[in-house]
């Protein structure tokens, strides 16, 4: 049976922001712990690095056990903000999904609104709420519990030998955190990660749900928060018309959880 390895593992406290770095996940059934708990809100929506690419010049620090999230960037002193469990209601909206969040304050509001030169909110997630996603290539989260603020799947995965290939055709090469995902493997060929059917080892079994569909974001810098056009996703594979949901092209998968567990850096999974 055919084996990948976890070289890299990744969460993003903040949605839109810079990823931390991780030695083990603990994956439950409606995602992975400490991702994208956090998310930056304005006028009832949740922004991200698709319109507002600055975000991403944003690094995050985050301990769950405080809990405090440390924000840092290059034009701001670094700011500790203590997580506020309760606080006014802000509803919200992400594609088809509507939900109610909590508001972390006036301070890191402000804080936040002068870093990244956009008026802002920190929220956090209220209660859980069902995914409203629609089509075919969702129905495995479609109706699902969901008390994170991820776009598509509860775990996203990535591919070593897909990234050496779209390297190969790029005048200047780019590294994995242009995809943000949480799980970076070795062991397949490129984009070979589309065509999975499941992942698992005794602490995790992880079931593909489709190939990522990418958008402008892998042309944002994740530093800096700069977006310049490099033609990184023309470069993508394309799905079929019929398949495709969205910008058609693809690099990684999203991945649902049929059994919770622990995944660490150096794990092997069986691939189907």
């Amino acid at each position: 049976m055919k084996e990948v390895i976890v070289r890299e593992l990744w969460t993003y406290p903040v949605k839109g922001c810079q990823a931390v770095a991780s030695e083990s996940l603990e994956i439950r059934s409606a995602g992975i712990v400490g991702d994208r708990m956090f998310a930056l809100w304005r006028d009832g929506e949740l922004l991200d690095a698709k319109d507002t690419p600055r975000v991403a010049s944003l690094a995050i620090g985050y301990d769950p056990a405080t809990p405090k999230l440390t924000f840092q960037h290059s034009e701001a002193e670094t700011h500790v903000h203590a997580v506020l469990a309760e606080g006014e209601k802000r509803e919200a909206k992400w594609i088809l999904d509507q939900f109610a969040t909590i508001d972390q304050g006036d301070e890191v509001a402000a804080w936040l609104t002068s870093a990244i030169h956009e008026d802002v909110r920190l929220v956090t997630v209220g209660e859980a709420w069902k995914i409203n996603f629609p089509i075919p290539q969702m129905k495995l989260l479609h109706g699902e519990d969901k008390n994170s603020f991820f776009a598509a799947s509860p775990v996203s995965l990535a591919n070593v030998a897909s990234l050496a290939e779209l390297n190969r055709q790029l005048d200047a090469p780019v590294s994995m955190n242009r995809f943000r995902m949480n799980v970076v493997v070795e062991g397949l060929e490129a984009y070979e990660e589309g065509a999975l059917t499941s992942l698992e080892n005794d602490q995790v079994h992880l079931l593909h749900v489709t190939a990522a569909e990418r958008c402008v974001i892998v042309e944002t810098d994740q530093v800096t928060g700069e977006r310049a056009k490099t033609g990184l996703l023309k470069h993508l594979p394309k799905k079929t018309k019929e398949d495709r949901f969205g910008s058609g092209r693809i690099f990684g998968t999203y991945l649902q959880v049929a059994k919770a567990g622990t995944l660490s850096v150096g794990d092997r999974l069986a691939v189907n």
